[in-house]
């Protein structure tokens, strides 16, 4: 499960000072957020590698987010889990476990970089501030790598990558404080698509001989 909610994405040995407003970077932060915020809904189709060496576990897996960013509603979809939400509790399958486990949801809290907030996360409790470009396949890429103002966070640095050309996150990196490093990359991103309107809501009737527990 941590490969969706704890650090996502993405290695970096920059040294600089962050300021709590970099204009340069807050105007380029505004305008992915402005763009996503846009949209309906969106499709993502993306990819997630990491490394926890403490743990001594590697992670190379890809997954897909439906998302309807001003309900906060979300299905996310991968091999071994799946994560569904209509905006108030999510329903976390883990498909080896044979398992279902129910939460609320709190959307005030940023406890780490996920595919639903990776757009707007930025905005409270954190000090950011740009670094140097890099080249990727023929695209420039701007930097920001923002520190989150709670040392007490499970992670010490977000390290952002996006194309300005289309003011998109390329990717995004999270370095925890034990050690591990995961990296989710926008494959695709399909802005304002049709989902059918149970896209959203869990149907037990769909994960038959699964338990399902409420941590509410």
């Amino acid at each position: 499960m941590k490969r969706i909610i704890s650090v996502v994405t993405l290695v970096s040995c920059i040294m600089m000072a962050f300021a709590q407003h970099d204009p340069e970077a807050q105007k380029l932060l505004n305008a992915v957020s402005k763009k996503y915020q846009s949209y309906s809904t969106v499709k993502i189709d993306f990819a997630i590698k990491g490394t926890n060496h403490q743990q001594q576990v590697t992670v190379n897996d890809k997954g897909e987010l439906l998302l309807e960013p001003k309900s906060n509603r979300y299905r996310i979809s991968m091999q071994d889990q799946e994560m569904i939400s209509d905006g108030k509790v999510q329903w976390t399958v883990l498909k080896e476990e044979q398992e279902v486990q129910l939460t609320n949801v709190n959307n005030e809290e940023v406890e780490s970089l996920t595919p639903t907030n990776i757009f707007t996360f930025y905005r409270k409790g954190f000090k950011y501030a740009s670094a140097q470009d890099e080249k990727v396949n023929n695209k420039t890429l701007s930097v920001i790598e923002l520190t989150p103002e709670d040392s007490k966070k499970q992670f010490f640095k977000v390290r952002l990558r996006i194309d300005k050309a289309i003011s998109q996150i390329y990717d995004a990196t999270v370095f925890d404080k034990s050690g591990a490093r995961y990296t989710y990359t926008i494959v695709k991103l399909n802005p304002n698509q049709q989902f059918a309107a149970k896209t959203f809501i869990f149907d037990k009737g769909d994960y038959p001989g699964m338990e399902l527990v409420d941590l509410r």
